[in-house]
């Protein structure tokens, strides 16, 4: 358990220091602002979030029911303008990105090749790769990537965010790799090696699509992600925005999700890849997570330390919560969802 200096600290890191040592490529405000609309409840639930909140690393606890924010609660170790951290959700706004950029031409479908729009990828564990594989985790790079340090012989998250490396240079470390089978495996790079094929394919760039998707969904204030030396996009845990336009993000994938279009029937296919992850009960596609004894159909995005945004895609309601640490008892704010 971190101490309540450590956790500022850590916060601090996250927050200032970090992004402090990266390009950030800054996404601005929608042109017309989406407004909350709010009707606050209360019930024993939000008791007991407010318990937390005042004694826990929770920041920020919002739930939109499909029509209105009925739920707002916020530590007062932050304001409403600060922007948080994605971490491992920035995963899954990729996969919308990818969505994206085949409705509108720029990627051919979830079959092709990465190394036809990242020649770097030539002659790399990663040449063949399909999209669909690397947004699954499943590209069988299970000798070269892992979750966890020291699992594989070569590490990402901390070489690229302390420098060692960059991502391109990861990438041609691949070469050489035995490719091993194709099957489920979290790791980092894939997102950002995802994210460079949007980035050089897309016209405007990575960056476009994020401020197409910002004015979609009528975010109120400027969001950013950080960018490696050589530009590559850091997006597998680095995107940040205020807490109240996360939410906003969710409810628009919400929205997408249950629409009859280019983007819902992306979204929607997601639910069909669905494979077996390495965590108890939980399947994976498309960096989205799925809860097997959860019967409803719904998504969810995962950030390291508690953040998360949870849809219900039946009833169209989105839960959004950060965190410093995930030192708390979480189930009054999953009570939440229950009537």
């Amino acid at each position: 358990k971190a101490s309540k200096e450590k956790k500022e600290k850590i916060f601090q890191l996250r927050i200032v220091d970090i992004p402090s040592k990266f390009k950030k490529i800054k996404i601005a405000p929608a042109e017309k602002l989406k407004d909350l609309n709010k009707e606050i409840v209360e019930n024993k639930n939000t008791k007991k979030i407010d318990k937390i909140v005042n004694n826990k690393s929770l920041l920020s606890v919002l739930y939109y029911d499909g029509q209105k924010v009925v739920v707002d609660k916020k530590s007062n170790k932050i304001n409403d303008d600060i922007q948080l951290y994605s971490f491992s959700m920035s995963k899954a706004f990729v996969s919308y990105m990818v969505g994206d950029a085949i409705c509108n031409g720029h990627i051919k479908s979830l079959d092709d090749k990465i190394s036809n729009y990242v020649p770097e990828a030539k002659g790399t564990l990663y040449e063949n790769s399909t999209f669909k594989e690397l947004i699954n985790m499943s590209s069988g790079d299970k000798n070269f990537a892992n979750r966890k340090a020291g699992s594989a012989k070569f590490i990402y998250a901390g070489d690229v965010m302390s420098k060692k490396i960059t991502a391109k240079d990861y990438l041609l470390s691949s070469s050489g790799i035995e490719l091993s089978k194709k099957v489920y495996n979290y790791n980092n790079f894939v997102p950002d090696l995802v994210a460079r094929a949007i980035d050089v394919t897309v016209p405007g760039g990575l960056k476009s699509s994020y401020q197409n998707f910002a004015n979609k969904s009528g975010t109120g204030s400027e969001m950013f992600y950080v960018t490696d030396d050589n530009g590559w996009p850091l997006l597998f845990g680095f995107f940040y925005a205020t807490r109240y336009d996360f939410l906003r993000l969710g409810i628009q994938v919400s929205q997408d999700w249950n629409s009859k279009s280019c983007i819902g029937n992306y979204l929607s296919s997601l639910e069909k890849m669905k494979i077996k992850s390495d965590q108890k009960d939980f399947d994976y596609a498309g960096y989205f997570w799925f809860d097997r004894k959860n019967k409803s159909r719904h998504a969810q995005m995962d950030g390291h330390g508690g953040q998360r945004i949870y849809i219900d895609i039946e009833k169209g309601s989105v839960l959004a919560y950060h965190s410093i640490t995930n030192d708390y008892d979480n189930k009054s704010i999953w009570g939440l969802l229950k009537k």
